[in-house]
């Protein structure tokens, strides 16, 4: 995969100060996949590192879908590498997560911006 993915409703670019990636836009349940590739390829990418970042901050919409692929991922990580997830209170990380008991993963954690 390349370092960047646009198309009409996501734009997806790699972080410029530490490892992960930042998404502008739309995720919808058809656009879970691109996201899932590029945060692997990501993690490629920095396999020394301990903690990779999305950045949420720019997304408008976040579809369940497309925030289980991210736990998805986060599942499959090695036990010392964790998930960073970055983004505005109005997408209610926090409680989408607890309201499907999703909130107890070691390797996960939610940054508000």
């Amino acid at each position: 995969m390349a370092d960047h993915f646009i198309d009409d409703l996501m734009f997806i670019t790699p972080l410029g100060h530490a490892p992960g990636i930042r998404i502008f836009g739309q995720i919808t349940a058809a656009r879970k996949s691109p996201v899932t590739l590029a945060l692997m390829h990501c993690h490629e990418q920095h396999w020394d590192t301990t903690d990779v970042t999305v950045d949420l901050t720019g997304v408008l919409y976040l579809c369940q879908e497309a925030l289980k692929a991210l736990l998805d991922v986060a599942h499959t990580l090695p036990p010392l590498l964790r998930l960073t997830l970055r983004a505005r209170p109005e997408l209610g990380l926090s409680e989408r997560l607890t309201a499907h008991g999703w909130q107890e993963m070691d390797n996960l954690r939610i940054s508000e911006a």
